[in-house]
């Protein structure tokens, strides 16, 4: 915890780091008044949130990191998945568990290539193995004790893009993110910052080889490119140039603080270009993010990143607007709208009867992340009567996720989306406490209990 830790937030000066904060500065005229709610849903979020933090200390495994799922039976368990990591990093472990961010990190740094890449991924077990029927992680494990420890001689074992059929195109800016997280939490994560920083350029580098030169925006040529690899896509995506215009802030911010000057010029303009093109060609103005260039399908993560980081208040209601429209269910908020064609549904996930899995389903932490942007828009919105509309809307959302995780016995990793029960099928079985669900409901239920909403 950051209290045992002894560390404290850097007071950072001569930067403006509005843009990289979600809400953990509050403005001092912030409306402190709570949230009117019944005495019993002030006592399910409040319980949520105390269990939900004992399971996420569930999931670090000290000197390694933090994964998915904490069940040993269930998938994701000993995985250091490095995308559902650093997600949750700015929502929990910036704040709370500062060692099992920066063991994490270095899981991730000390299995980066000569050329840059970091892994996608880096298990203590064979993932794959384990949702092949009759097989599951008892003999995964065996397995890879025997392959990896005993044959290879290594404890963890990485993967990288393109393997095990991930494109996994979104780690790099993803991690980086992650660093800038911890560089704001404290004087270890400055150092961390510091120390790596020539593996952080070189991750750069290796990245922006993807980039069209023109505007700036990451072009995937893999399919099942980033989270929602069920799907093939290729192209100019939204969620991952969001996060790429996010991490080159970072790094401009960070080079900054170190006194890099000449890579501080380089990344902020840098930022610039891809902010500009991800505002041009994959921003509507009628209120959210594209899935991609030239497809005009509404994306919740992009729509969702990009309101919390590159729009102002008053354009983050419209992105709003059109989620609760479009998009939202009763389990929470889908991923696309419309929905993907059968035929870009990786093979994989029709051959297991989850053809839903990224593209129908709910997911319990892109709702819960959503409420950051409520409040952004709590807290910035020039009108006051739209502030007191979000405020409300955003511990509400929260009351309505604990309800979902207490009714069906956990955060669990997928919903179907209107009957507010895990998606189950006959060959996988959901993690049944999601690491992302658990950080992001901490993230959000700790700013509202700050803020003394709740």
């Amino acid at each position: 915890m950051v209290e045992e830790s002894g560390e404290k937030k850097l007071k950072v000066k001569g930067e403006n780091m509005a843009d990289l904060v979600k809400s953990s500065r509050f403005p001092k005229t912030a409306n402190r008044a709570p949230v009117p709610i019944s005495a019993d849903q002030k006592e399910l979020i409040e319980r949520t949130g105390a269990d939900l933090a004992q399971r996420l200390e569930n999931n670090y495994q000290s000197g390694f990191g933090v994964f998915p799922s904490a069940g040993s039976r269930e998938n994701f368990y000993e995985q250091v998945w490095t995308r559902d990591f650093a997600h949750a990093a700015g929502n929990y472990f910036a704040a709370e568990n500062l060692r099992a961010l920066k063991d994490s990190l270095e899981t991730i740094f000390r299995n980066q290539r000569n050329d840059g890449c970091f892994p996608y991924k880096v298990e203590k077990r064979y993932a794959l193995l384990q949702i092949i029927p009759k097989i599951g992680p008892g003999l995964a494990k065996k397995l890879f004790d025997l392959v990896e420890v005993k044959l290879k001689h290594r404890a963890e074992r990485p993967l990288y893009e393109g393997e095990e059929f991930s494109g996994a195109e979104d780690t790099i800016p993803v991690v980086i993110i992650a660093v800038g997280e911890f560089f704001l939490s404290s004087e270890e994560g400055r150092k961390f910052a510091k120390n790596h920083f020539g593996q952080v350029k070189r991750a750069i580098d290796y990245f922006r080889e993807k980039t069209d030169m023109g505007d700036g925006l990451v072009k995937v040529t893999r399919d099942n490119p980033d989270w929602a690899d069920s799907l093939y896509r290729k192209g100019k995506l939204g969620t991952i140039n969001v996060l790429w215009a996010r991490s080159l802030r970072f790094m401009a911010f960070i080079s900054k603080q170190l006194g890099y000057e000449n890579e501080t010029q380089s990344y902020r303009d840098e930022y610039r270009k891809v902010k500009s093109g991800v505002m041009r060609k994959l921003y509507k103005k009628e209120g959210y993010f594209r899935a991609k260039e030239g497809d005009d399908r509404i994306d919740a993560v992009a729509s969702i990143f990009g309101a919390l980081y590159l729009l102002n208040p008053e354009e983050a209601v419209r992105v709003e607007e059109n989620l609760k429209q479009r998009l939202r269910h009763r389990s929470g908020l889908k991923n696309f709208d419309p929905p993907y064609p059968k035929k870009e549904i990786f093979w994989v996930h029709k051959l297991l009867g989850h053809e839903g899995y990224h593209n129908e389903f709910v997911w319990p932490w892109v709702a819960c992340q959503n409420i950051q942007v409520k409040i952004k828009i709590a807290l910035k919105h020039p009108d006051e009567a739209v502030r007191s509309q979000y405020k409300a809307e955003a511990v509400n959302d929260l009351v309505d996720t604990a309800k979902l995780f207490k009714d069906a016995g956990g955060a669990y990793e997928i919903f179907h989306p209107d009957d507010r029960k895990p998606a189950f099928t006959r060959w996988y079985n959901p993690p049944q406490n999601l690491m992302s669900n658990l950080a992001t409901y901490e993230g959000a239920y700790l700013q509202l209990k700050e803020l003394n909403w709740i």
